[in-house]
């Protein structure tokens, strides 16, 4: 049977490759002129950061400071544009006003809104020519007619069948 491989046991060896590797590091002598070089470079950076003008700090900071302003600032401008596009955008999309409700004007004397001037209703479309409206009756005898086998309410009163039917 395949037995899986315990993990302690691994973690053991893994723990003894690493100490070993260290030791072996540990053990090896630097090159002899490697502590003088590295103290000569600090040496050359502080020398010319002592060197550098006075005010390249006082940017930094002043930029450090200003920069939540700017980005506050390039967050309106840019919601302004974006408004500023819609507002274009639906007035291309309805080019014509909306009218709102009608302006009432209100008398020198009355007791309220109820006592003002309504503007008038539009004017209805005439009919054209040679078309009768929808109110005009189609019956040429100009009566209903009412089939007799429909079902009536019982006391409505019927106008007396035609003698022609």
């Amino acid at each position: 049977m395949n037995r899986e491989p315990d993990p302690r046991a691994s973690h053991a060896r893994g723990q003894a490759l690493i100490d070993a590797a260290l030791r072996c590091v540990g053990a090896a002598d630097p090159a002899p002129d490697l502590q003088g070089r590295i103290l000569t470079r600090l040496a050359a950076e502080r020398m010319k950061s002592e060197a550098a003008p006075l005010d390249s700090p006082l940017l930094a900071r002043l930029y450090r400071a200003s920069s939540p302003a700017l980005y506050c600032l390039s967050a309106c401008l840019m919601a302004g544009v974006i408004v500023a596009g819609s507002v274009s955008h639906s007035r291309r999309l309805h080019p014509t006003p909306l009218s709102g409700p009608p302006v009432l004007t209100l008398p020198t004397q009355g007791l309220g809104a109820a006592s003002a001037v309504h503007p008038a209703a539009p004017a209805s479309t005439p009919a054209p020519p040679g078309h009768p409206g929808r109110s005009a009756h189609t019956n040429k005898k100009g009566r209903a007619r009412i089939a007799p086998h429909a079902h009536k309410a019982p006391g409505v009163a019927l106008p007396a069948p035609d003698s022609q039917n």
